[in-house]
């Protein structure tokens, strides 16, 4: 089953240190929707482990995220492969970012994904709400952490394996 993401969300930051947000390996462990692991394997690799919920079936995805086509600080591809008890997903999503003011940055996601097995069987209307969801929860928690960056004056890279999670962003 075919699904696509479109969308816009601004930050209240310079390009540059959302950059380094979403290049961060901690700030993408605390941001995406579900994670309970990364772990950088090679250069703008990763291992990856989730625990989701969709509809009524739960389960969790073992998997890989690569960056690539990187551009800093415009733009990068990322591709997502994941399986697990319920399912499999394949995809990808390029970021675009733009600095729309002085300290303030568009990030427009354009991406498509492959799903299948059990986690299919929902159905492509509940599976595309699930989606736009998920991605709602990873722009609040990265809202969180711009404001948390914001506060501290600067963004850093960390390419430190993150596996812990602090509990109110598992919610």
């Amino acid at each position: 089953m075919a699904l696509e993401l479109n969308g816009e969300h601004t930050v209240d930051l310079p390009r540059e240190k959302v950059w380094l947000l979403l290049n961060d390996i901690n700030v993408l462990s605390r941001t995406i929707p579900g994670c309970d692991s990364l772990k950088r394997s090679a250069e703008d690799h990763y291992e990856l482990g989730l625990k989701l919920l969709v509809g009524s079936i739960s389960g969790n995805y073992k998997g890989s995220v690569m960056l690539s086509d990187k551009n800093p600080p415009s733009n990068y591809f990322l591709m997502l492969t994941g399986e697990g008890s319920i399912g499999f997903v394949k995809g990808g999503a390029r970021f675009d970012l733009n600095e729309v003011a002085p300290n303030r940055t568009m990030i427009a996601y354009h991406g498509a994904a492959e799903v299948g097995g059990l986690v299919a069987g929902v159905g492509n209307r509940v599976l595309n709400g699930i989606a736009k969801f998920m991605v709602k929860r990873f722009f609040t928690a990265l809202d969180r952490e711009v404001l948390e960056s914001g506060a501290q004056g600067e963004a850093s890279v960390t390419t430190a394996t993150a596996t812990e999670r602090k509990s109110q962003h598992e919610q």
